[in-house]
């Protein structure tokens, strides 16, 4: 995966793949998580958004290997006061033509986007036991949808413990996967938000994985 970065003014040095945030004291809450984009939307355009919130020290889009956007990516301001101002003020605002969504960079710093490839893959949390309710079953899946991408879609409902892809003996994606979430609420919300909208060309169905 890649990553389109550009820094928000004087200093902000070139292109970084995952990782990049951990520059300039990574993190105190400085960093916002933006969901929903349009496929079209560019660099340019989403920094001029959110420059109404503040100063934008850096903007990230997330690419695919492909080079298309995955329709999400991360701002980084100057400032917590400007990151909160922005999640209040640009929720649900029109970007090039879709309201976006915005809300807190909880994995400000390590934007190596763990997760997990294939039954047992590895990722952020591991084998521990969470509570019931918090891990979705995908089904319907693209054959080209990896975990990655699985992640940061869902990620636009909250915070993403795991996410894995399915494969087969051929290492194939076999069309579906899990999504683990830290809170039944944000795994609630998945459900409700995506089970029949389309990804990658595919209406997926979302329900509680109720083997987990």
């Amino acid at each position: 995966d890649r990553e389109t970065t550009s820094g928000g003014g004087g200093g902000g040095g070139g292109g970084a793949v995952y990782g990049g945030f951990q520059g300039r004291g990574g993190g105190g809450g400085t960093s916002v998580f933006v969901g929903n984009l349009a496929y079209d939307t560019s660099l340019q355009d989403l920094k001029d958004h959110m420059r109404k919130a503040g100063n934008v020290d850096q903007a990230n889009i997330f690419q695919r290997e492909d080079g298309r956007s995955k329709g999400c990516g991360i701002v980084r301001y100057q400032c917590p006061q400007e990151a909160s101002l922005a999640i209040r003020e640009l929720q649900n605002t029109m970007l090039t033509g879709r309201p976006i969504f915005v809300r807190e960079d909880r994995e400000q710093g390590s934007h190596h986007h763990g997760g997990g490839v294939g039954v047992g893959g590895g990722g952020g949390g591991g084998h521990s036991r969470v509570a019931t309710g918090c891990q979705i079953w995908v089904g319907n899946l693209s054959s080209d949808t990896s975990w990655r991408e699985l992640k940061d879609h869902f990620r636009q409902c909250g915070d993403v413990r795991r996410a894995e892809v399915m494969e087969g003996p051929d290492g194939q994606s076999r069309g579906f996967g899990t999504v683990r979430f830290y809170r039944q609420r944000d795994a609630a919300n998945a459900i409700q938000r995506f089970n029949g909208v389309e990804l990658q060309g595919r209406v997926l169905e979302v329900k509680i994985d109720v083997k987990a």
